[in-house]
């Protein structure tokens, strides 16, 4: 009773922190998928749509946790705070799967709570909560999802059984339903079923339970994008398994995204401050020697084809201009999170032999994979945009430098911290025995220390990504979006249409995606519509906004303009130019 307060006081505390980083944010700034998963949970509640054709399809089990908030307000800045403390609250989550994964890899109650508190710190599972978008779920997904299958194969009673096999499959699905990274997750999950099955590792009719359940909701999700692609992608969505498949054509193709792989392994190593490296290779271990127990094997083997088979296939399905795809940390979170607290159970049990052995692995590891960063990005990546901050805020921690990260600098130092844990883990072991004061072994005051170094490097990781991400970046964005709708007087009852052509290169009196994404959101009321500014808005629109070609006046927005149209605000420096029609 009181570990369970005590871990319900901590998933509070860390949903408290996931908040109070949040609290400054008013507006969607990583677009347009925040702005695209908003609008789906209005769709999914009744409202408007935006017409959000020939891009990435977002599906809508994230939005289906968003949806209630429309039952209840319209408001686009009560909306955003809302979405962001459901975020909060899920995210902390973590705290307590952390706690019970350590439980079961054989921590005593103290260590699995600290490694808990410092897991849910990392910020592959704490700095996206910050934004209304499914990572700032999904790495609690996978580890729950991780957890029931573990369940599955381990749990005594036969209600046990069928309540894991139920909500493995459950938690599968939603994953599906969620990004399409829980396409790897569905696949995983039916190679192991097929498993169980064949060497009854459980009942079958649990499996045939796990099938039953996987199929409905894997359905429901298919059932759910199919409803959200006809509302808001009535010209058809991007098609990700066309592009990986044109990625994937030639040998050069393949050549390309295996280095990109290798930028994903890359920044797990980075991103979990080399804990997660010791966790993976750990795994890896487990998988070839036969001493351990089959549901260990089997669950490391699970979690390394995940991690490896998503690190393939998330660049191979995006286009090769998103600079993302050279070395995200993203598409690889839940199983950062999954292989930290791996880690950190062989830094806190494993034999000296062990622990050396997997982080020499890790540290050769990662410098070839930094090599292929190397030769496929360059030296550097840049940092200094909210994009490319978004994407690479912990080298650029590593490195402390917000604008070109070296690749080199953010390797060594992650080594560098990796170094620092083992030593210390070294230390505990071998002075485990002498005494700081009665009653208090040295190796516990090392331990310690290590678990406060862990949490002060992902607190100020956080905190700088935090600064130089989204505090930074979003007086400009609340300009162009709550701004816009104030300035230009917006209110219900008015229809807005905005200049946007479908197309790379936009001409200079077009709107970019960037700016109508969240004003969509903004716009609560009715649905965007798009123009071509040679010709007449459409019929019933009384607002326009078009852009502001540089270094002309804001009329050159829109030369052709019929009479009667009048310029109500402007922004030269987002490039926004607002119409009313008189």
């Amino acid at each position: 009773m009181r570990w369970g307060l005590l871990v319900a006081a901590g998933w509070l505390l860390q949903a408290g922190l996931r908040a109070w980083f949040s609290r400054g944010q008013s507006v969607p700034l990583a677009n347009p998928d925040e702005s695209a998963y908003l609008i789906a949970a209005r769709v999914l509640a009744g409202g408007p749509a935006t017409d959000f054709s020939y891009s990435t399809l977002y599906q809508g089990g994230y939005p289906l946790l968003l949806t209630p908030v429309y039952w209840f307000t319209s408001n686009a800045i009560v909306v955003y705070h809302s979405v962001l403390l459901i975020n909060a609250a899920v995210s902390a989550v973590l705290m307590p799967l952390a706690y019970v994964t350590g439980r079961r890899l054989g921590l005593v109650r103290p260590a699995a709570y600290a490694v808990a508190m410092v897991t849910a710190l990392v910020p592959a599972g704490l700095f996206y909560a910050e934004y209304a978008m499914t990572d700032a779920i999904y790495p609690v997904l996978v580890l729950a999802w991780l957890l029931t299958v573990h369940s599955w194969l381990t749990a005594r009673s036969t209600r046990g059984l069928y309540a894991a096999a139920a909500g493995s499959a459950l938690l599968a699905g939603y994953a599906y339903a969620v990004h399409s990274r829980g396409t790897v997750i569905v696949l995983s999950y039916v190679v192991v079923g097929a498993l169980v099955a064949w060497r009854r590792l459980a009942p079958r009719r649990t499996v045939a339970t796990a099938a039953l359940v996987l199929v409905a909701t894997v359905g429901g999700g298919w059932l759910l994008d199919r409803y959200l692609s006809s509302a808001m992608y009535p010209e058809g969505t991007r098609n990700l398994s066309a592009q990986m498949a044109n990625t994937l054509h030639s040998v050069q193709g393949a050549i390309n995204v295996f280095e990109m792989a290798a930028g994903q392994v890359w920044r797990l190593v980075l991103d979990s401050w080399g804990v997660a490296g010791i966790g993976l290779f750990a795994a890896i271990a487990v998988i070839v020697r036969p001493r351990f127990r089959a549901d260990l094997r089997i669950m490391a083997a699970l979690s390394v084809a995940v991690t490896l088979v998503t690190a393939a296939t998330a660049p191979a399905a995006l286009p090769a201009d998103q600079s993302q795809t050279w070395a995200s940390g993203r598409y690889l979170d839940g199983m950062i999170v999954t292989f930290f607290v791996v880690g950190a159970v062989v830094l806190l049990r494993a034999r000296p032999r062990f622990i050396l052995g997997c982080a020499a692995c890790t540290a050769v590891v990662t410098l070839l994979c930094a090599e292929f960063v190397y030769v496929y990005a360059g030296s550097s990546l840049p940092t200094g945009s909210f994009p490319t901050g978004f994407n690479f805020g912990e080298p650029a921690v590593l490195t402390q430098d917000w604008s070109n990260a070296s690749v080199w600098v953010a390797t060594a130092v992650a080594l560098g911290l990796l170094g620092v844990w083992v030593l210390i883990a070294l230390a505990a072991r071998r002075w485990s025995e002498v005494l700081v004061r009665p009653r208090l072994p040295l190796s516990r005051v090392l331990r310690a220390l290590a678990a406060a170094g862990l949490a002060a490097v992902s607190l100020v990781a956080v905190t700088q990504m935090t600064t130089h991400v989204s505090q930074a970046n979003t007086p400009a964005q609340a300009q162009s979006t709550t701004g816009f709708v104030a300035a230009a007087g917006l209110k219900p009852g008015d229809q807005i249409a905005v200049a946007f052509t479908v197309g790379i290169n936009l001409p200079a009196t077009d709107v970019p995606y960037s700016l109508w994404a969240p004003q969509a959101f903004e716009v609560s009321w009715t649905e965007l519509q798009f123009f071509n500014p040679a010709q007449a808005p459409p019929a019933g629109v009384n607002v326009v906004e078009t852009g502001w070609p540089s270094g002309q006046p804001a009329s050159a927005g829109w030369p052709d303009r019929p009479a009667g149209w009048r310029i109500v605000a402007s922004n030269q420096a987002a490039n926004w130019v607002a119409w009313r029609k008189s």
